[in-house]
């Protein structure tokens, strides 16, 4: 008698079909997401205001409006931004590894990576890349996913 398999299968096969779309049409995805967050978020804000939630629902409103509308310049700045982030933190990682007195390779090569990193996506032309690279990891964990669930 077959053993029954308790594990959920659609999530391998969100995270595949989620890396397919991200790796074949790269930024577009990027701005779909940005449309339905702005959508989202203006949606929320007028049901808000439906339930006397002034404040939140003003918010969410002029939120879901500048996506809408500045979605390609907000995300550039939150690139920006995040990318420095991302660099201090691999320089402060690299200072705190030259402070100690054991050390390898490995704690050297993460934070120079991370500083790298944030500075590419800070000033480089990354994003393209970098969501191609989120999409094989996704269809990676999938395929994982579904192959663990056959076991």
């Amino acid at each position: 008698m077959a053993k029954k398999s308790n594990v959920n299968l659609s999530s391998p096969l969100l995270y595949i079909v989620l890396g397919l779309l991200l790796v074949i049409f790269k930024a577009q995805m990027l701005n779909w997401a940005m449309t339905i967050a702005g959508i989202f978020f203006i949606v929320t804000g007028i049901i808000d205001l439906t339930k006397s939630r002034t404040s939140s629902g003003a918010i969410n409103l002029v939120i879901g409006i500048l996506i809408l509308v500045l979605g390609n310049t907000l995300l550039g700045v939150v690139l920006i931004v995040l990318g420095i982030l991302i660099a201090v933190k691999g320089l402060i990682d690299l200072l705190e590894v030259f402070k100690g007195k054991k050390r390898n390779a490995l704690q050297v090569v993460f934070p120079v990576i991370s500083i790298v990193v944030g500075i590419a996506l800070a000033f480089g032309n990354l994003l393209g890349d970098l969501i191609v690279i989120i999409g094989v990891l996704l269809i990676i964990d999938g395929v994982l996913g579904l192959l663990g669930a056959k076991k």
